[in-house]
């Protein structure tokens, strides 16, 4: 383009100079060089970029622009700038009023263009330079509503600073004229009073903002009415109108459902947060809805009840499980710990609560995270809400045979179980788990195998080293840390749940018995007799005598069977019976007053109590039925014996007895396991452990459960009787 091309009009033949850029009439492509050079200058000067855009004019060859736009520097004491600024503004708004005359006659259809005459741009900058807002407002250039405030605010700025240098400038010329002296800079002398310059709204930006009402560009207008640009007018106006702005959008959330305006509920809770940390204090200025009541030891503030609806949209959406510590870590600590707690019930997958927890770990105040989880687990625990019951995201399917319900309380205990320091308070809550279960077979018409697989399955799945564990971390921990466990307590716990374990493991053995000797015949029939005679009588000897080892040997395996599987139920229901200080005895049940959850505690005693008195007699009653079936097994073999041998019966039992019994004893009918009345007379021996003192289990025995007892001790002392006798044992 050539270098004066805008002042030059082309509309004869003869190029002469222009009084005035508005008339020039430039070719199209110079037109459309200019527009872009002067939009670029426009958005520069825009960002407080003036210098740029000066340097950017040069560049481009029309360096008269860039001091024509110069005009409005103040002059300062060096003597650089304008001395006739004064002039030179009421000029400036002369012309950006012409042009911006001419740029809204000339384009009607400004809302669709993407590069407007360089008239308009023109224009624009003369406004903004010269502190014309109204002209700013009608020009099309300014297209956005952050355009029409930026020239509303620029032109405020503006006019005050005209303000202050007037004054200033009034002052010199006062002080001059007092002492008679010279004015050091001629020209200033006329910086007085502009009766036709622009007024400002006295500080008030509240009513300067109101002219955005009369832009001609619709846009600006419609964006207006945005609220978040509601929020930017009210963040510009004052504290006062940034209180009622927070205050009704918060209500507006506040009342609006989960779903509805939620990127709302995002900004403004956001909004707060920013303005409590740049303004502390400021968020408890806030009002609160009408029908919130706050009790007087209450923190709830407007930024609280924000935060909670906005944590529980969060919680609301699996996706966002990422962002709900973050948030909950800014409440109260009553509030983290109900929020956090209700939000981690409903997390399933391994890998979002390792997550989860961890985010807590890092973002809550130390320790909290005990407390969180010990809500958690108990709540799960302890909820009873079968008919609401279902499958949530991320739930894996339940072990066979166990329930849902009772597979997502099992769960819950892991959540204890990811670090060393939660592990007492795994133990706490597996023990009360195992009880839980337990309880409900006492409630049961009987107690079955069906009934105690659940505590099964759960002893199985929990980590080997729980109690272990468990039980270190109180010593390194002991009262150092806040709810910690006393190592009385832990030692308690452990107890209590080695009791639970070795019944579980008992009723296993004894389950497994019932199906060993229900599928192992103590009666078989010897092999083929062959035919006596006088010419084979040697023979016949020889082959009775290899028949008879035959039918020993296969008795011997039979009752190995029985007699290993019998003494594997026994052994592990004694350490049940003899477990030191009583099986599920609470030791030191004093202990647990020096925890918090009193009401806990005595539903512990009362809980261990119960299934006390439901399990000690049974674990009773399958010792005794073990030995007495085993015994009447051994009686069956017996009879079988003799049956088929006869008077020769009495030699294959002494063999078969003695094959069982190491020791060289006299008494094989009560030594050896082989023999009935081994299993009897350790029948009849239950009725001393359960009467011993230290062992506590006379105590577990209604007179019912008692009267029972005692009979079936009084018939395994005739049984004892019957087959101890050696004179009548062996006799056909």
């Amino acid at each position: 383009m050539h270098p004066d091309a805008p002042l030059l009009t082309r509309s004869g033949e003869g190029a002469q100079r222009s009084l005035s850029p508005a008339s020039v009439t430039l070719a199209p492509d110079d037109e459309m060089d200019d527009a872009r050079l002067l939009r670029a200058c426009f958005m520069l000067i825009q960002a407080g970029r003036i210098e740029e855009a000066l340097k950017l004019t040069d560049d481009c060859g029309q360096p008269w622009r860039a001091v024509g736009w110069i005009g409005g520097t103040p002059l300062s004491s060096d003597g650089m700038g304008n001395p006739t600024r004064a002039l030179w503004k009421r000029n400036g708004r002369k012309i950006a009023e012409k042009m911006t005359q001419i740029t809204h006659r000339d384009m009607m259809d400004s809302a669709s263009r993407t590069l407007f005459p360089s008239i308009a741009y023109e224009a624009a900058i003369m406004s903004l330079l010269s502190n014309r807002v109204d002209c700013a407002l009608a020009n099309p250039v300014f297209q956005s509503w952050e355009d029409g405030v930026h020239a509303i605010l620029s032109a405020e700025r503006g006019i005050i600073e005209d303000d202050v240098l007037r004054s200033h400038n009034l002052a010199r010329i006062e002080a001059v004229g007092g002492t008679r002296g010279h004015f050091p800079y001629p020209g200033t002398e006329f910086e007085g009073d502009d009766e036709n310059g622009p007024l400002g709204s006295g500080g008030d930006l509240g009513d300067a903002l109101q002219k955005l009402e009369t832009a001609t560009t619709n846009r600006v207008r419609v964006e207006g009415e945005d609220p978040f640009r509601g929020g930017m007018i009210s963040f510009l106006v004052g504290s006062n109108a940034l209180k009622e702005y927070i205050e009704e959008c918060a209500f507006a959330s506040l009342g609006a459902g989960n779903e509805d305006e939620a990127f709302f509920l995002r900004f403004i809770t956001h909004l707060i947060l920013y303005v409590d940390t740049a303004l502390p204090g400021f968020s408890f200025q806030l009002a609160l809805p009408a029908e919130v009541v706050v009790e007087d030891d209450s923190s709830a503030s407007l930024r609280e009840l924000l935060l909670l609806k906005y944590t529980d949209y969060l919680a609301s959406r699996r996706e966002l499980w990422s962002h709900v510590a973050v948030y909950t870590s800014l409440l109260s600590p009553e509030n983290i710990i109900d929020v956090y707690s209700s939000f981690l019930v409903h997390v399933h997958s391994d890998q979002e609560r390792q997550m989860t927890l961890q985010q807590a770990r890092q973002l809550f105040p130390k320790g909290l995270d005990y407390y969180v989880l010990r809500s958690v687990v108990r709540e799960m625990i302890m909820s009873d809400d079968d008919e609401n019951w279902h499958r949530e995201a991320g739930e894996d399917l339940p072990p066979a045979g166990v329930s849902p319900k009772d597979a997502r309380m099992m769960r819950s205990v892991f959540w204890l179980c990811y670090y060393p320091e939660h592990r007492p308070d795994a133990l706490v809550c597996a023990n009360m788990l195992l009880r839980k279960f337990l309880h409900a077979s006492c409630e049961s018409d009987s107690v079955d195998g069906n009934n105690l697989h659940t505590p099964k399955v759960f002893i199985r799945i929990l980590p080997k080293n729980l109690v272990t564990s468990a039980i270190e971390q109180c010593h390194v921990n002991d009262d150092n840390i806040a709810g910690s466990i006393s190592i009385p307590l832990v030692q308690n716990l452990q107890a209590e749940f080695e009791s639970i374990k070795k019944f579980l493991e008992a009723h296993n053995r004894h389950v497994q018995f019932l199906d060993v000797i229900s599928k192992t015949a103590p009666c078989h029939k010897s092999g083929n007799k062959p035919a006596h005679s006088l010419q084979d009588n040697f023979e016949s000897e020889i082959a009775d005598k290899m028949e008879r080892n035959a039918f020993r040997q296969r008795k011997v395996g039979l009752c190995k069977i029985i007699i290993e599987s019998a003494q594997r139920v026994s052994d592990a229901l004694m350490e049940v019976l003899t477990f030191g200080g009583g099986w599920l005895v609470d030791s030191n049940a004093d202990d647990l007053d020096d925890r918090t959850m009193t009401v806990e505690a005595e539903a512990r005693a009362e809980e261990m109590k119960d299934i006390r008195s439901t399990f000690a007699p049974l674990a009773v009653a399958m010792l005794y039925d073990t030995l007495d079936t085993t015994g009447m097994w051994m009686e069956q073999v017996v009879y079988d014996t003799q049956q088929q041998f006869g008077s020769a019966s009495k030699d294959i039992l002494v063999s078969l007895f003695e094959t069982f019994d190491e020791s060289v004893n006299t008494e094989l009918l009560t030594t050896s396991q082989a023999a009935p009345g081994y299993w009897h007379k350790k029948a009849l021996s239950l009725a001393s452990i359960v009467a011993y003192d230290g062992h506590r289990l006379h105590e577990t025995f209604n007179d019912y459960d008692m009267d029972k007892f005692l009979g079936s001790i009084a018939e395994s002392h005739l049984k004892l009787n019957r087959c101890s006798n050696s004179r009548t044992f062996f006799e056909c």
